[in-house]
């Protein structure tokens, strides 16, 4: 009954669960953490947005990184198209 279990374990648990964590992992950021570091502190500094809170300079960051290091779009369309969803 051990070996059984063993080979149960073998044949068909491990593939489902190595499946499972390549189908269910979350999806990574091309660009790196630096730059969403560099961002948002470059973003604090700007005297256009003092007083946005710290979340919408971040998600105003990690849009306008996404669209433009990982889909290779237009800075400056990407940087108004986060604008707005970020700061409305």
């Amino acid at each position: 009954m051990n070996d059984y279990m063993n080979r149960f374990k073998q044949v068909f648990l491990i593939p489902l669960v190595v499946f499972a964590l390549v189908i269910f992992a979350s999806s990574a950021s091309a660009y790196e953490k630096e730059q969403l570091v560099d961002c948002i502190a470059s973003a604090k500094e700007n005297i256009a947005i003092k007083g946005v809170s710290e979340n919408s300079i971040e998600n105003y960051c990690d849009c306008a990184l996404e669209l433009i290091v990982d889909k290779n779009k237009n800075v400056q369309e990407s940087g108004y198209e986060c604008a707005v969803k970020s700061f409305e």
